[in-house]
């Protein structure tokens, strides 16, 4: 989750500065009620279409389930569920987000999430291995959040072959080290080499953060 301007209650500043998961517990609990109106629809967010088009730009699912991962509101999952998947499981930090996700229709006016699941990406996910055709994360590896190595787990509940899609603020990126947990992966025989794209997070927002971008790492579990 990505998250906007502080001066009258939760906001990037604060997103930004988490050190902890009961950190992003509170924050977003706390924000949870006015997070799309105050945050996705003021200012202009649209990172995660552009993570959603990449991800099944990229073979994503084919059909199968998709895991969404620090899905908050639901978002990302609508986005999914309006380009046609039919299949999406979210886990997220914040029961209040995972409240807000459980309303969130499709164009087509299906529910957008299959299950909704509370759980920490630090700790093991409460999933067996190879279960998720795909795995796609918006906003969740960004300043304040996590560091690459969650990776390895989402990687672990993917299917073999099976697309992710993983969404890393461009500067988190860089300062967290993330190219050389990936490159770790695939010397591993983990992944494919990743492709890797820049997208825009917002189209209007103003101040310090209007420009800010966004990689996109889009990658399949090896065989």
């Amino acid at each position: 989750m990505e998250a906007g301007d502080d001066h009258d209650g939760p906001g990037l500043d604060s997103a930004y500065s988490l050190e902890t998961p009961a950190d992003s517990r509170r924050l977003y609990d706390r924000w949870a009620s006015t997070y799309d109106s105050d945050f996705i629809d003021a200012n202009g967010y649209v990172y995660h279409e552009h993570v959603a088009a990449a991800f099944l730009d990229a073979g994503g699912s084919a059909g199968g389930a998709v895991l969404d991962v620090g899905c908050g509101t639901g978002i990302v999952g609508v986005a999914l569920a309006d380009m046609g998947e039919t299949v999406i499981d979210g886990v997220d930090i914040s029961p209040e987000m995972l409240s807000i996700a459980r309303t969130k229709r499709s164009v087509h006016d299906a529910v957008a999430y299959r299950d909704l699941i509370e759980a920490d990406v630090t700790d093991r996910l409460p999933f067996g291995d190879d279960i998720y055709a795909g795995v796609i994360s918006v906003g969740t590896f960004t300043h304040g959040h996590l560091g690459p190595e969650p990776i390895a787990e989402l990687v672990r509940v993917t299917m073999p072959s099976g697309v992710l899609a993983i969404g890393i603020n461009a500067e988190h990126r860089v300062s967290h080290g993330f190219d050389a947990f990936f490159a770790e992966l695939v010397s591993a025989k983990s992944i494919t080499v990743p492709h890797v794209i820049d997208v825009a997070i917002y189209e209007a927002m103003d101040g310090p953060h209007g420009g800010d971008r966004a990689s996109v790492a889009l990658f399949q579990k090896r065989a």
